[in-house]
């Protein structure tokens, strides 16, 4: 007991170095892949509905992928999930509106997503100890955040002295590295799986029917805060340039590593119900700051205010991931990964395919802006996460 205690402690630790690794790489994707369609002459409204139709397999082949790689071995899917990533920022600077290079950006995008997390967060529910886990998903986020600290000043200092699409050859590069601690983690996953086992646990156990809500709307946020709010910023606050979107985002996500480990040792003391509370509130305080950069933008209140949204986001994150890793521990790990995946890939699908007919019909940008107030009622559903708290007791 003592032996495998060691093992998950140690397992965890490789698995913060290839979150740490693997999120430095992502943030380049996820701020600079939007922006490079733009300039390259797509609409927003395509940028939106081509996220939206990356998140789609997700809703309906998530089940299938998961028993594929339940069979094939999950280190297989995690290491592949990275090489579709490398793979789309090789090909990054082929896309143009006038050939089909963004339909295999979009089947790699979606693939990376279908395999790679699915089997990440399976992997970590795994890894990770009931009595710990508060602090373990805290630290995991800390690490993430720690590494998207970085990366986007030195994405900006690249496009700025080389050129933008050596920024995506660097990204590839970087994500090769996060592959390696992925070999050296010990821990197996358990393989049993039944998919009516599952649609019985999906339809009938609380826990399952309570949390459908929050996924679909943490679906909704993500696209919100990892696409819209780059993109329009890059546009409308900072006039297109990229460096200043890099500094803010540098700036700004350094202050949230610290706080999402406190959160997450209150959460493992059985102060959740508090803390998903608290920062909810912090979050929508955050959201209306965000709103109001668009009427007022001086740089010492655009910081501010994304340095306070870095603040909330870091609190509810931490509280809800905590959650989550610990209703996965309560139920079953596979089951409850399927649960979320499928619904997270859902809320993102639908948001996506709202901004794009937004951006449509809309087409001055100023519009979409009114759409961050959508985080509101999102963020609220995340209560829902505490209905079933009890459970954990």
């Amino acid at each position: 007991m003592a032996l495998r205690k060691r093992t998950l402690l140690a397992d965890a630790t490789l698995f913060y170095f290839h979150a740490g690794l693997f999120a430095f790489s992502e943030i380049i994707f996820l701020i600079s892949l939007p922006i490079l369609f733009w300039q390259q002459g797509f609409s927003l409204s395509f940028i939106f509905a081509f996220y939206a139709l990356a998140a789609l397999p997700g809703y309906f082949f998530t089940i299938s992928v998961i028993k594929y790689f339940l069979r094939t071995g999950i280190k297989k899917i995690l290491v592949f999930g990275v090489f579709l990533y490398i793979l789309l920022g090789s090909m990054a600077s082929f896309i143009q509106p006038n050939n089909l290079w963004w339909v295999v950006a979009l089947i790699l995008l979606a693939l990376q997503a279908l395999c790679y997390w699915p089997a990440r967060h399976l992997y970590f529910s795994e890894i990770a100890s009931l009595e710990k886990v508060g602090q373990q998903a805290g630290t995991l986020n800390a690490v993430m955040i720690l590494a998207r600290t970085i990366a986007p000043i030195i994405a900006g200092l690249i496009a700025l002295l080389v050129e933008f699409n050596a920024v995506f050859i660097f990204g590839a590069v970087a994500m090769l590295f996060s592959s390696i601690p992925i070999f050296l983690i010990k821990t197996k996953v358990k393989t049993i799986f039944s998919a009516r086992e599952f649609w019985d646990m999906k339809q009938k156990h609380p826990i399952f029917k309570s949390t459908r809500p929050a996924y679909v709307a943490d679906g909704v946020n993500s696209l919100i805060s990892y696409l819209l709010w780059p993109l329009l910023f890059f546009l409308l606050i900072s006039k297109n340039d990229y460096l200043e979107l890099g500094y803010l985002m540098t700036g700004t996500y350094g202050i949230s590593a610290i706080i999402m480990v406190v959160v997450g040792r209150f959460f493992d003391r059985s102060h959740r119900k508090s803390l998903l509370k608290m920062s909810v509130f912090f979050n929508i305080l955050a959201i209306i700051g965000r709103f109001s950069l668009l009427f007022i933008h001086p740089w010492i209140f655009v910081y501010g205010v994304q340095s306070f949204y870095s603040f909330s986001e870091s609190a509810l994150q931490s509280t809800f991931e905590a959650y989550w890793y610990s209703y996965s521990k309560a139920t079953n790990a596979i089951f409850f990964t399927i649960h979320r995946e499928i619904n997270y890939a859902l809320g993102r699908f639908l948001i996506g395919m709202v901004l794009a007919l937004v951006a449509w019909f809309l087409p001055d940008n100023k519009h979409l802006w009114l759409l961050f107030l959508l985080s509101i009622p999102t963020v609220l559903v995340y209560l829902k996460k505490g209905k079933t708290d009890s459970y954990l007791d």
